[in-house]
């Protein structure tokens, strides 16, 4: 079962299924096709809402909820809608903090000309993204920023939504922290150059690194949720990358250094995890860097991983 928000009449945000024929089902629908099957006497459910975070883990009424309200499917009035026919959302109404992680892939590290460490001897390296600023929906287009274009690349990744607070949390505990799992695009400038007379310092080129993560538009996120329901297995799903339908990334998830449960467990030790925000889990090898190949104005970039969906953003 995959969740989304859309708006629905042009201008409404309203929860969605996304179901397994490519089509998209209102939430609202169902709600009318569950009135109308005769339940108006049966439990009373509030109408549904577009924080799509009251249906998934840990709120198991509103996880019961949404699977009754899905069951009504086949009673619902209206067509469904084709999923090339939607405007989507980001799929998290509020997010408090981006998390995300560099160099949790060890092929990606030896890409980039670093040497991998041993798991035992190191810990996820967390950056943040501005969410307001940065977070788009599937079916963006993305500029590329006017002061340094010419090298921006792609990361396609794992992106785990946090459902409930969160601190200091075990590995164990953290698999009842996260509430579902959607894909993410890491978009990076390799090459910014905020003053191209700059002196090198030693930190020169980590900060010149960490501020080509934060052009706005630079996190697409997308479009559906799964939930943390045991639906799917997050440390061994296959996740991929196009761009102009040619194979850039194809790795699974169970490559990931630090699995999902881990990561929430690290980043649990440095800060309150809240609910809505949400974790990069890093990228696999496959990056235009490595390969001397940048977006370009006109590029289409698919993510898309096993079991949860494809996002899609055009480059200009």
């Amino acid at each position: 079962m995959r969740l989304c928000r859309i708006l629905l009449s042009g201008s409404e945000p309203v929860p969605a299924v996304y179901t397994a024929e490519g089509t998209v089902i209102p939430l609202p629908w169902l709600y009318r096709a569950y009135l109308d099957g005769g339940y108006r006497d049966g439990p009373l459910f509030p109408e549904p809402s577009d924080d799509l975070l009251s249906y998934l883990p840990p709120r198991l009424e509103g996880l019961q909820l949404l699977r009754r309200l899905v069951s009504n499917a086949p009673q619902i009035r209206e067509a469904p809608l084709a999923a090339e026919s939607v405007t989507f959302l980001p799929p998290v109404r509020h997010v408090p903090k981006l998390i995300c992680l560099a160099g949790n892939y060890a092929e990606h590290i030896r890409e980039s000309g670093a040497v991998a460490v041993e798991k035992a001897r190191t810990f996820p390296f967390f950056f943040l993204k501005p969410p307001s600023t940065t977070l788009r929906p599937s079916g963006s287009t993305i500029p590329l920023p006017a002061n340094s274009p010419s090298h921006i690349d792609w990361e396609v990744e794992l992106v785990v939504v946090v459902g409930t607070y969160a601190k200091c949390v075990s590995v164990t505990e953290a698999r009842n922290v996260i509430a579902g799992y959607t894909v993410g695009l890491d978009l990076s400038n390799r090459r910014l150059r905020l003053n191209p007379q700059r002196a090198e310092q030693p930190r020169t080129a980590f900060h010149e690194w960490l501020c080509g993560k934060w052009h706005d538009g630079f996190a697409p996120v997308g479009p559906c949720i799964v939930p943390a329901d045991g639906s799917i297995d997050p440390t061994n799903l296959r996740i991929r990358l196009t761009v102009n339908g040619l194979t850039m990334q194809d790795a699974t998830t169970a490559q990931m250094i630090f699995d999902p449960y881990e990561i929430v467990f690290f980043a649990s030790q440095i800060m309150t995890l809240e609910p809505g925000d949400l974790i990069m889990t890093g990228t696999p090898a496959g990056v235009g860097d490595a390969r001397g190949v940048y977006l370009r104005p006109g590029d289409v970039v698919e993510g898309t991983i096993e079991s949860i969906g494809t996002l899609r953003i055009v480059i200009r």
